[in-house]
């Protein structure tokens, strides 16, 4: 992004971005329920931060704002498709030993004994975690980085997501603290992972939402408030982003430069 915002333009943009998501995914979770899309296939509420980048893009369009959600698809791309992979076996496998060192039974639930058929709510939760990641990585996380580092616009975004789950409170603070925690890490893993992914966003981080929501809906009931199961898996993500973050902190001088701005290859409104 060539042109730098001035830090208090950025702060009503991203305010104005948020509010219109919050209140969007409010009226979508309204009216879920009249249009009979079953919560398990796919939430509505996920296009809010889609709609808020609609929103701040007419409201603001005299600004260039930028969306990075290429699609090109090389090398580079596919490596980072395979830590992604990887990621979510280390997740998953790490979170499952944290069960049974307790002695806390996994409540697997098999795709067949699903409400709706598995291959429907795959194909919805990447439709779904892309209504997010329009908003979240494609839009906000390169937008905070014309001024900040990497890190730093990873932890606002990552916060920022994880209160805009609002029905998370309604769980007890234990469990939204745990929940937030959870946004921050994988926030972070994310903005690193995406730091060199050159404009093409959407399909890594939608990869890595998609198949987190699927893993946690097959093996995990944090969703009925579970403490026990969202500790797990706010522990297990936040070893995942802080070894990350290591490790490329180790390689930055000879690979990835610190600052993410001007990393992005990205797609200008016309």
């Amino acid at each position: 992004m060539s042109n730098k915002i001035k830090a208090t333009k950025m702060v009503i943009i991203v305010l104005v971005y948020y509010l219109v998501t919050l209140f969007a995914a409010g009226f979508f979770g309204l009216i879920q329920p009249k249009t009979g899309i079953p919560t398990e296939v796919i939430q509505l509420t996920q296009f809010g931060p889609t709609f808020g980048v609609v929103i701040v893009m007419l409201l603001f369009r005299r600004h260039s704002l930028h969306i990075a959600s290429g699609f090109r698809f090389n090398s580079n791309i596919l490596r980072r498709l395979l830590i992604v992979l990887a990621s979510i076996v280390f997740v998953f496998a790490i979170a499952i030993g944290w069960y049974r060192i307790w002695g806390v039974s996994v409540d697997f639930v098999h795709p067949s004994d699903l409400s709706n058929p598995f291959w429907l709510i795959i194909i919805a939760q990447f439709i779904g975690a892309a209504g997010e990641e329009f908003g979240w990585r494609c839009f906000l996380q390169p937008f905070l980085q014309t001024r900040l580092k990497v890190l730093s616009a990873s932890l606002i975004v990552g916060l920022l997501w994880g209160i805009w789950h609002v029905g998370i409170f309604s769980e007890g603070f234990m469990f939204a603290g745990l929940f937030i925690l959870s946004t921050v890490s994988m926030s972070v893993f994310l903005g690193e992972l995406l730091s060199r992914g050159k404009g093409n966003h959407l399909m890594l981080a939608v990869s890595f939402h998609a198949l987190m929501n699927l893993g946690m809906l097959l093996l995990f009931d944090e969703e009925n408030g579970n403490v026990f199961a969202m500790a797990a898996l706010a522990g297990v993500v936040t070893i995942l982003a802080l070894s990350f973050l290591l490790f490329r902190w180790r390689t930055k001088s000879d690979k990835f430069p610190r600052k993410g701005g001007h990393d992005y290859s990205v797609i200008s409104r016309k």
